[in-house]
């Protein structure tokens, strides 16, 4: 039968440490990847980043500005690939219809 290796203390504390610095390094990086640039979301989303300016000039996909630059959060991307459709521009008919007769009844013409 094999015998287990034995660790002081101090040994043990290292190791920990060790571990909790990988943990540590590990959850920065994919804390970082959840918030994307532009030129991310491009190879993400298999388009080019004029395109992905393009979109964004228009409301066709969801992102998020600080300050100049333009930020997109992976995970809303991916749920907009998933829909199929755009979550700016889509409007229930019944809203559309309250909206355009608000908008008749305010600007008439006598």
């Amino acid at each position: 039968m094999k015998q287990g290796t034995i660790y002081e203390d101090e040994d043990l504390v290292k190791i920990a440490k060790v571990f909790y610095e990988l943990a540590k390094k590990d959850a920065e990086e994919n804390n970082q990847e959840d918030i994307l640039n532009a030129k991310q979301a491009a190879k993400l989303l298999d388009l080019s980043p004029a395109t992905i300016y393009g979109k964004t000039h228009r409301n066709e996909i969801p992102y998020f500005k600080q300050g100049k630059k333009l930020l997109f959060s992976r995970a809303a991307l991916i749920e907009w690939l998933k829909k199929g459709e755009n979550p700016v521009a889509v409007i229930e008919s019944s809203t559309a219809k309250s909206k355009a007769a608000e908008y008749l009844h305010k600007n008439r013409r006598f």
